[in-house]
């Protein structure tokens, strides 16, 4: 099945695509056998692996309006996260760019399908990015908590999370 992942606001958000670092190359470059086209088709090239995770915020599909129950902001937004750390790091960025001192954003996750059913309550967790605590219990470390972020946190189905800035 596939999970879903969101993203709300106390305010609007920038949507797109963010941290992907790709080139756009024509096809003749790279393909030995497309030398000759008249018309160049143009392809996506990443340097390396990692380049092509990235996130992704676009605003709420009409189809998906039953998600805004698991929310308390008013600007909720669909967000596409790979598991990969690098896509996680990218998340957590994002939000430390966007995020206005003072207010928080809240992330959902669920099941395609399962967005009018109750959040889990005992997933429910928060990411302090003044004071650096996941939880209630870890301190992250004031010049790489990005990159810790982006090693330990997983969206959970039915996980709501507060990050607080």
């Amino acid at each position: 099945m596939t999970v879903h992942h969101y993203i709300g606001s106390p305010y609007e958000l920038p949507t797109g695509s963010f941290g992907i670092k790709e080139t756009l190359v024509p096809l003749p470059e790279v393909s030995l056998f497309n030398r000759n086209q008249k018309r160049e088709k143009l392809i996506t090239i990443y340097e390396k692996e990692e380049d092509a995770y990235s996130i992704r915020i676009n605003h709420l599909t009409e189809g998906y309006s039953d998600i805004k129950h698991a929310f308390t902001l008013p600007y909720i937004y669909e967000l596409s996260c790979d598991a990969h750390s690098k896509s996680i790091k990218e998340l957590f960025t994002y939000i430390e760019e966007h995020l206005i001192e003072g207010c928080y954003i809240e992330l959902y996750s669920c099941l395609d399908g399962d967005e009018a059913e109750e959040k889990d309550s005992s997933l429910d967790t928060s990411i302090n990015l003044k004071t650096l605590y996941f939880g209630k219990h870890y301190k992250l470390d004031k010049k790489k908590y990005i990159y810790e972020l982006g090693e330990m946190f997983k969206f959970e189905d039915k996980q709501f999370v507060v990050v607080v800035k």
